[in-house]
C-alpha cells in the first residue's frame, strides 16, 4: 500500500505542474488574447486564461493608455529637412472575436509615423510648433482605424530638429 500512495502522490504532483503551466496571468494595463492559427478565438477580460501549448498562443492586448515615442523624418510644406520627436498617449480598442491578431504597438506605431510624416509635409517649418496649427492641433484626439484601432489622446511633440546639411544622406535632393 505504501507504493501506491507514493505512486498517486507523484502523479498528483505531476497533474498540478501540467495545469499549472497551462494557466497565463495577465499584467496591469493588459488583458489576454487567446489565438488558433492567429486568429483570436477567446478574450480573458479577467486576470487569468488557460491555454493548450502548441493548439493555442496567449498573447497580451493592451487595455488602458499606450505610450508611443516615435521618430520622424521628413520634409516640410516648404522644403525643409526636419526631424521630430514625439510621444503619444493612445487609448486602444479591445480587441474581436475572430479578428486576426496582430500586434497593436507595432501596428498603431507605423500609424502614426504616417501621421506626422504627412503632418510635417503639409506645414511650413515655423508653424510646426504653433499651438493653434502646428503638429499638436493636427494630430492630438484623431482616431486611427486600421489593423489595430484607438484613439490619440495626449500628444507631446518632444523635439523638432531642423537639418541643416545639403541634401538627404540618401540621395534625395
Amino acid at each position: 500500500m505504501g507504493e501506491m500512495a507514493t505512486v498517486l502522490v507523484i502523479a498528483a504532483i505531476a497533474v498540478v505542474l501540467v495545469v499549472a503551466s497551462l494557466v497565463r496571468r495577465a499584467r496591469r494595463g493588459e488583458c489576454l488574447v487567446v489565438t488558433r492559427n492567429r486568429r483570436i478565438i477567446r478574450i480573458a477580460s479577467d486576470s487569468m486564461t488557460m491555454a493548450v501549448p502548441g493548439f493555442h498562443e496567449v498573447l497580451e492586448w493592451p487595455t488602458g493608455p499606450m505610450e508611443i515615442a516615435i521618430v520622424v523624418r521628413t520634409r516640410t510644406g516648404d522644403g525643409r529637412d526636419v526631424r521630430v520627436l514625439a510621444t503619444f498617449s493612445v487609448d486602444v480598442d479591445p480587441p474581436r472575436v475572430g479578428a486576426a491578431y496582430i500586434d497593436p504597438r507595432a501596428v498603431l506605431h507605423t500609424a502614426l509615423e504616417r501621421r506626422v510624416a504627412d503632418a510635417v509635409r503639409a506645414r511650413p517649418a515655423a508653424r510646426l510648433t504653433d499651438e493653434r496649427d502646428g503638429l499638436v492641433a493636427a494630430i492630438e484626439g484623431i482616431r486611427i482605424d486600421g489593423l489595430a484601432a484607438g484613439v490619440v489622446t495626449d500628444v507631446v511633440i518632444d523635439e523638432v530638429d531642423l537639418l541643416l546639411h545639403p541634401g538627404r544622406p540618401d540621395g534625395d535632393g
